[in-house]
Order: C-alpha cells, then structure tokens, then sequence
C-alpha cells in the first residue's frame, strides 16, 4: 500500500455545531441504560450520568508508570478544553464533567477502572483515552454494556472499519503507520536490514505486519523484538540489535522505555537510525531524550502546532489561555478527543447512549484543523485514513510530509 494524494490536515474549519432539539422530559432516571445502540435513538430517555446540570464522562489512560507522559498530557488536554467549554455554557445547558483514572498501561486494571466509571460512576460515553493495550483490555466489556467509546488513543486492527461498533477511532492503526514509515525509508534509501522493538502482544504484532507489508519482495532482513513495557534494563535488547546490525531500527514503546532503549544502545556504541510511532512527538520527550533521538523519523497523526491553519492557531491560544502554557501534542490529542465527545453530545436528539451513537454516525468530514476530517458512518468506525512524517532536529520536531490519505 502506498500513500496517494496530498490530504492536509484541516484547511478550514466546518464551524458549525448543531445543537440538538427535542431533549424533552426524562422517563427513566440516570441509573438508567435504556436508549443503548441496541434500542436505537428514543429521544425521551435520559441516560446514564445525566442530570438537568451535568453530564458524566470518563476514560481510564496511564497516569502512572511507563506510559504515565502520554496519560497525563491527554489528561491536561481533555481537563483544559471541557474547563473551556463549561465556561461556556457547555452543552445541552448542562456542564460536562470528566472522571478520569489511572489504568498505569495494563490491560486488567483499565478493565477494572472502566467498570468502575460504567456501574459506580455511571458515565454516559467514554471520552477518547490514551493507550493500545490497556484500552483493548476494557473493549469487550464496553461491548457487552454498549458504552460508546468516542476517539480513544488505541491504534489497532482490533478496531476501526465495522469492527466494535460502539469505538468510534480517530487514527489509523499500526498497520498502516508502520508501513508508511517504512515506505518513507524506502523511498530515500535501501537498507540491507531493519529491526523493530515493540511492545509485546497486538501493538508491536501490528507494527511488524506493517513493515512487513512495505518490505515484501525488497530482500531486506527484519528482526522483531518484543518488549514489555516498564522494561528496567534495555542491554539485553539493545545488544541483540548491535548483533543484528540494522541501519534502521523503529520503536513503539512508551516514551520512557523509548528513552532507556536508545541510552542503553548509547552506552554499547550502537547509533543506528531510527523511527518511531506518534508519541515521540511529544516535547516532552524531545525535551528529555532528543539528544539521543536526532533524526528521528516520527510518524504524524495530528497538526503541527506551528500550523498555519486557522484551527491550530486558535486551538493553541484557547490552550494557553486556559492553562497559562503553551500546549504539546499529547494535550492536542487529549483536546481534540474532548472536542469530539463534546461535538457528538451536541448534535444528539436525546441524551442516552443510542442517540450518541447515531449523532456519531452523522459526522462526515467533521474538520477539528488538530485531526485529519473526521467521518463515521453504519458500519464505519475508522475515523480517519491519514498520516503524516515528522523528523526530530535540535529540539524541534520538523514536518517532512505533510498528513496524506491512504490507498485503500
């Protein structure tokens, strides 16, 4: 698969946000789960987590332990932009309020933490989420309950397209990322070997079928690492892959494993070139590990920051104000997991989990200038079909290829 025509991300902004009607008086209560996808849209029935002044949401994320950057940028991210929104008004005439826990990357415990946010807590959607394994651990039980799950950060094969139709994605997922990066390389260079290290099961399983994918028939030789996040010493791993001697070496662990992978491959003398999946990305990590990250190749799922697009800009100082700093792409991606949510639970005939659904299923290009143009559909739950490649320089993350579209 290769990319086809030039898809930037968010020219301008489709401004307008319908506000739904006919949200009449309850018939059940809010321990209610009437009005699920299962029973369609009754616009009567109020749903879980719905009162006349607030509406609860909630996603479990790592906020703690290897993963914890990711986890508590997107935090800060959807926290800044429902304190923005509320500010407003909110939605519907009710305040939004997100309830947000820590699932520290493991798959039981988010299972476990969503749970807890569906039958304590008694939130009406899931609000996006940051992290593959840990949110593939919480879908069945989504699935069973019915509880739509808007954006979350999961890059899978599991999801997207007509699979768990009660996740709506908003990036493509692994497959797809690392066989565009993998093109990228191939189009500049022919390396005789590459090595992949990623986390083990279907996050690293995804990103080897997709340099698979773009090596077909090349001749080049892949070594696959599997790595367990929290990993304490990377010297073991980072021999193998001095042994192997691959000019290209690709990544997709949490930011903090990254860092340690590349010190202990640092201390041994072996500096090959690299590449990584989004969240190198972040200035988090470029401030912490950039000197051993130069040259970078980084995949690209959301705007620069230094976008000329309208949206970006106004996306930057509405962070800013909000929050006194300026923002970095994990709160970018916490921002616009929010804004989606937000925009679904407006377009909604009746707050109840069925509506929710269909409300998403009326997005069609929904342009956010943060995400490529967002559609879902019956049947379609893939979101988006773009992404870019950035490469780190100094401690500046540089656009080489802008969001581009993928050849289906």
């Amino acid at each position: 698969m290769r990319l086809k025509g030039r898809l930037v991300v968010a020219t301008l902004a489709s401004t307008c946000m319908l506000f739904a009607a006919g949200c009449g008086n309850a018939t059940g209560d809010s321990n209610s789960s009437a009005g699920s996808s299962a029973n369609g849209c009754d616009t009567k029935e109020i749903g879980p987590g719905v009162t006349d002044s607030e509406i609860l949401v909630g996603t479990t994320m790592p906020l703690s332990g290897s993963g914890a950057a990711g986890g508590l940028g997107t935090k800060e991210g959807q926290e800044a932009y429902y304190a923005k929104l509320n500010a407003e008004g909110g939605v519907q005439g009710r305040k939004i309020k997100p309830i947000i826990l820590d699932d520290a990357y493991d798959p039981s415990t988010a299972q476990k933490q969503m749970r807890q946010l569906v039958e304590k807590e008694e939130i009406l959607v899931v609000s996006g989420g940051e992290g593959t394994p840990n949110f593939l651990g919480a879908v069945p039980y989504l699935d069973r309950k019915k509880v739509p799950a808007i954006a979350p950060y999961a890059p899978s094969d599991e999801l997207g397209g007509d699979k768990n139709q009660h996740v709506f994605m908003a990036t493509v997922d692994y497959i797809q990322e690392f066989e565009i990066l993998t093109d990228y390389v191939l189009d500049q260079e022919t390396p005789k070997k590459m090595a992949l290290v990623g986390v083990a099961g279907n996050v690293g399983d995804n990103a080897k079928l997709g340099m698979e994918k773009a090596l077909e028939g090349k001749g080049i030789e892949l070594l696959y690492v599997p790595e367990t996040p929290g990993t304490t010493d990377f010297t073991p791993i980072a021999t193998q892959l001095k042994q192997f001697d691959a000019e290209y070496v690709f990544l997709i662990l949490t930011n903090a494993d990254t860092g340690g992978l590349l010190q202990a491959m640092s201390r041994i003398g072996y500096t090959p070139k690299t590449g990584a999946w989004a969240g190198m990305s972040d200035d988090s990590y470029i401030k912490e590990f950039g000197a051993l990250s130069q040259d970078m190749l980084v995949a690209l799922e959301t705007s620069s920051l230094d976008s000329e697009n309208p949206l970006v800009k106004q996306f930057v100082a509405d962070f800013t104000a909000q929050t006194g700093k300026a923002p970095s792409k994990f709160n970018q991606l916490g921002w616009v997991q929010a804004q989606l949510t937000a925009e679904a639970l407006k377009r909604a005939e009746g707050l109840n989990r069925g509506c929710v659904v269909e409300a998403l299923e009326t997005f069609e290009n929904f342009e956010t200038g943060i995400l490529p143009p967002v559609t879902w559909g019956k049947g379609d739950r893939a979101g988006v079909d773009a992404v870019g490649i950035g490469q780190i320089k100094g401690d500046k993350l540089v656009v080489l290829e802008e969001t581009k579209s993928l050849q289906k």
